[in-house]
C-alpha cells in the first residue's frame, strides 16, 4: 500500500515518525537496520501522509489484524 502526496515532511515530521518506529522495533525486539524495520518505516510514513498522526494510531497500525474464526 502506497500513498500519494504532494505534503513535504519537516524534520518534526520525521522526529515523530522516527520516534515512533524505534518504540516499536524495541517492543518487538527488532533491529532498526532489518528489512522488517524498513517495511515498518515506509509504513508508518504512507499512514502519516494518510493523515494518521499521533503516534500511538501509528504504533497500532501496525499490528496485525486479529484472526477471526467463522462461527460454527
Amino acid at each position: 500500500m502506497s500513498f500519494s502526496s504532494y505534503d513535504a515532511l519537516e524534520a518534526s515530521d520525521l522526529s515523530l515518525l522516527r520516534k515512533v518506529l524505534e518504540e516499536v522495533c524495541r517492543e518487538r525486539a527488532i533491529a532498526l537496520d532489518s528489512e522488517e524495520a524498513s517495511s515498518m518505516a515506509r509504513a508508518l510514513i504512507d499512514w502519516y501522509l494518510f493523515g494518521i498522526r499521533h503516534p500511538q494510531q501509528l504504533k497500532d497500525m501496525l499490528d496485525p489484524l486479529p484472526l477471526t474464526h467463522p462461527s460454527p
